[in-house]
Parts: structure tokens; C-alpha cells; sequence
């Protein structure tokens, strides 16, 4: 009884058409995400804005317990 490969054996051109598409995809999505954090950075400096998503700034200055 001879076990086939879970895997297919693929060609050194093959893999490395998967690792650029691959790559590709990876760099799109880091990209995404810095602009996003950028985007978030900006926007928390507006006051209004800071107020409307974290509630932190009302507790600031006062004592919790």
C-alpha cells in the first residue's frame, strides 16, 4: 500500500508564482493597515472626534476608587 502526498509537487517556477502572489497580497494588506493607522492617529487629535470614540478623557483628573 503506497500513500500518495497530501501535497502536490510543484515546480520551482510554480512556487514562485505563488510566493509573489503571495507577497503581493501580504504588502496590500500592510499597507492597508498603516494608512488605516495613520487615518486613526490623525483623527484621534481632533477633540470632537477623541470624545465620540474613547471615554477616557472623562475620567481623566478624577479618582476611580
Amino acid at each position: 500500500m503506497s500513500l500518495r502526498p497530501i501535497f502536490k509537487k510543484r515546480s520551482r517556477k510554480q512556487m514562485l508564482k505563488l510566493t509573489e502572489d503571495v507577497s503581493s497580497v501580504l504588502r496590500k494588506i500592510i499597507i492597508t493597515l498603516v494608512i488605516l493607522l495613520v487615518c486613526s492617529q490623525a483623527a484621534l487629535q481632533n477633540n470632537a472626534v477623541r470624545h465620540w470614540l474613547t471615554g477616557v478623557d472623562q475620567w481623566e483628573g478624577t479618582r476611580l476608587n
